[in-house]
């Protein structure tokens, strides 16, 4: 039973980790991800990358559009675990896309 639970929560981090990716902004930036990616060992530093990215995009769209505090609170459990299920978000879309890149680009 126990493991199931473990199963069934990881589950639903991944299919919120990638609702909150699967969006014009969240898709590009893995698209680059993917891009540049050469190799698949490297897929951690391209979603910690591609999270730092999304964040850095979403703190300029809120100075841009004229907010009081710009930055979200980092130190708040509910931001971190927003964040951390971005990060998730991230590992699947710049692994599907690699996959289908390197499935009819090889290369």
């Amino acid at each position: 039973m126990e493991f199931n639970e473990y199963l069934n929560q990881a589950l639903a981090w991944a299919r919120m980790g990638f609702d909150t990716v699967n969006s014009i902004q969240g898709l590009v930036i893995a698209l680059i991800a993917a891009i540049l990616m050469n190799r698949y060992g490297r897929i951690l530093v391209y979603a910690v990358g591609a999270t730092v990215a999304h964040e850095l995009v979403n703190i300029g769209r809120n100075f841009y559009a004229g907010a009081a505090n710009p930055l979200p609170d980092y130190l708040n459990t509910e931001v971190l675990q927003l964040v951390g299920i971005r990060f998730v978000g991230y590992l699947i879309a710049i692994s599907l896309i690699y996959m289908v890149r390197r499935l009819f680009l090889r290369g």
